[in-house]
């Protein structure tokens, strides 16, 4: 008999991290955007997926996600102007990095991209002092 389960694959943006002995929750937002009559597109809402997983692949710097597994439920909650909203549980088999996505570079790596390294170069023995 072949195993009944909807597997869903969403990719959005990365809004938060937590690790536990468990594993991770992370919050994933993706847009819900709608054409205007103008025929440019804009974002309209946000869907919230609520993911618990094991895979602890790193996540530094990365700001999409695609996250791969099944849909355990739903949370409804408050949002900050007191209105109601609601997520998405989810629970990962795998969560990855989105392709092509330039990776955020912080501490040294991050400033030598704003200002690079010098190399010697032209140092003569010529010095006037």
């Amino acid at each position: 008999m072949i195993k009944n389960e909807a597997q869903v694959t969403v990719t959005g943006w990365l809004n938060d991290v937590k690790d536990f002995e468990w594993g991770r929750a992370l919050k994933v937002s993706v847009d819900v955007r709608k054409k205007t009559d103008a025929g440019t597109w804009e974002t309209v809402d946000k869907t919230i997926f609520d993911v618990t997983t094991d895979n602890r692949s790193p996540l530094e710097g990365v700001k999409q996600v695609v996250v791969t597994g099944r849909i355990v439920g739903t949370n409804v909650f408050q949002k900050r102007d007191g209105s109601s909203g609601f997520s998405i549980k989810g629970r990962a088999e795998n969560v990855e990095p989105a392709p092509n996505q330039v990776v955020e570079k912080t501490g040294h790596a991050a400033l030598n991209e704003v200002w690079p390294v010098a190399t010697p170069g032209g140092i003569t023995e010529e010095a006037p002092f």
